[in-house]
C-alpha cells in the first residue's frame, strides 16, 4: 500500500502569548512617548490663547478710547493671573496652564497690579507683557508688546 504524503499542519486562528505580549509592549511604549507630546502641545496652545486674549483686550481698550474720546484703562494682575478693563466690560482670568510672568511698563498700583492707559489720540502708556507656561517657563513664552505712540499690539516669542 502506498501512503499519502502528510500535509503540513496549518495553524488556525488566534495569536500566541508572545505575539500578544510584543503588541502590548509596543503600544505601551507608544503611549508613553505620546502623552508628554500631547501635554506640551496643550501648554503651547494655552499660552498662545492667553497672549491672543490679552492682545485682543488691548485692541478693545484702544478702540474704546478712540470711540468714546475718553481714556480707557486695562488692569493686569499677575498675582491673580487676570486682566480687566476699567469699566469691567471685559475681564478674564487666564487658564491655569498659562501665567502672566511679568509686566514691564504701565503704572504699578498699590495691590501689585499694573494699569495700562489708552488715550483718545490712539497713544498708550505702552507695555511689554510676557505670558508663559506654568509648567515650563523656558520653552513656551510669548511677549505681547503695546506700542506707546500708535497703540499697535504685537505678539512674538519672548527671549
Amino acid at each position: 500500500m502506498r501512503r499519502r504524503p502528510q500535509r503540513a499542519r496549518v495553524r488556525r486562528g488566534g495569536f500566541t502569548l508572545i505575539e500578544m505580549t510584543v503588541v502590548l509592549v509596543i503600544a505601551a511604549i507608544g503611549i508613553t512617548l505620546a502623552i508628554p507630546m500631547i501635554e506640551a502641545g496643550t501648554d503651547s496652545r494655552e499660552v498662545r490663547r492667553a497672549a491672543r486674549q490679552l492682545a485682543s483686550t488691548m485692541h478693545h481698550c484702544r478702540t474704546e478710547a478712540l470711540a468714546r474720546s475718553a481714556p480707557q484703562e486695562l488692569i493686569i494682575d499677575a498675582e491673580r493671573n487676570s486682566i480687566a478693563t476699567s469699566d469691567w466690560g471685559r475681564w478674564a482670568v487666564l487658564t491655569d496652564r498659562a501665567v502672566i510672568e511679568r509686566v514691564e511698563g504701565g503704572r504699578v498700583l498699590g495691590d501689585g497690579s499694573v494699569q495700562l492707559l489708552f488715550f483718545p489720540n490712539g497713544s498708550t502708556s505702552g507695555a511689554d507683557v510676557v505670558v508663559s507656561s506654568r509648567r515650563d517657563r523656558t520653552r513656551n513664552r510669548l511677549r505681547v508688546s503695546l506700542d506707546p505712540l500708535v497703540g499697535s499690539v504685537r505678539v512674538e516669542d519672548a527671549t
